[in-house]
């Protein structure tokens, strides 16, 4: 199998390491030119391609992530990058594209499964959703992926939250979070891939949790103060993700709850 990933960072590198263990051929696109790395190929994927990217693949991923979080940024790394991805691979079979959770919009703290309805209020879930639409109807056999939130090393968003101190805002009911370890999240479509899975999968752990029992867990685990409480309104955007779907394809996770992955950072 030869794979071209578009986007060659924390995530999409390790994809492209699972993907190599697996035995497949991968080559990566990246945004700068890397003279002595012969399996990196340098392309501005927001700007149309000059000519078609040679050589003969069998499934592309869109595994690429914004610089800025504004919908301008968002657009032209999601929609349009993958618009002018398919344009200079137009005989590759397959496509994956790396998606998000946000899409689902709220859902008032409900379960949601891959057949619940998207309707996401915020303009990140809005154009990843439009991006799933372009994958899904390319013409060419589509896998998305939904990822929750990604975190592991280097990417400790709620450690910084706990040591900054500052209060806490709660709601009823409260906020689901929804996440994956990055191990995982590759780990896992590097098994959907090399399935040859096609259709949609949400990409989480076993765990929704309120984010309040998180932020203590991980107080307490710290050694450090519980944050503060606060009242808010209702959550925007909240729901909680289940992973039946992948599970069922014998996805086993080696994190599958937020105190597995996060007691493995803080050791």
């Amino acid at each position: 199998m030869r794979v071209l990933i578009a986007g060659s960072g924390d995530l999409g590198g390790r994809i492209a390491r699972g993907l190599r263990a697996e035995g497949a051929d991968v080559v990566s696109i990246v945004r700068r030119p890397r003279p002595n790395e012969p399996d990196k190929l340098a392309f501005d994927l927001t700007q149309p391609l000059a000519s078609p990217i040679t050589g003969e693949f069998d499934v592309l991923v869109h595994c690429l992530s914004p610089a800025h979080r504004d919908e301008a940024s968002y657009r032209a790394v999601y929609v349009d990058a993958l618009q002018h991805l398919l344009e200079a691979c137009p005989d590759v079979p397959r496509v994956v594209f790396v998606s998000s959770t946000a899409v689902y919009g709220d859902h008032g703290g409900a379960w949601v499964d891959e057949s619940a309805p998207c309707r996401p209020s915020a303009f990140n879930g809005q154009v990843l959703l439009d991006a799933e639409r372009l994958a899904q109807s390319c013409g060419r056999e589509a896998l998305v992926l939904r990822l929750g939130g990604i975190y592991g090393p280097g990417r400790e968003m709620l450690l910084r939250r706990i040591r900054s101190g500052e209060p806490l805002p709660v709601s009823d009911p409260p906020l689901y979070t929804n996440r994956i370890h990055v191990d995982d999240a590759a780990a896992a479509a590097v098994h959907l891939v090399a399935q040859g899975a096609a259709g949609v999968f949400n990409l989480v752990d076993d765990m929704p949790a309120a984010q309040p029992d998180v932020l203590d867990w991980l107080a307490d685990r710290m050694g450090l103060p519980r944050l503060a409480r606060t009242a808010s309104g209702p959550a925007p955007e909240n729901k909680r993700i289940a992973n039946a779907t992948l599970r069922n394809t014998g996805f086993v996770f080696r994190y599958p709850d937020f105190r597995a992955g996060y007691d493995t950072l803080l050791r």
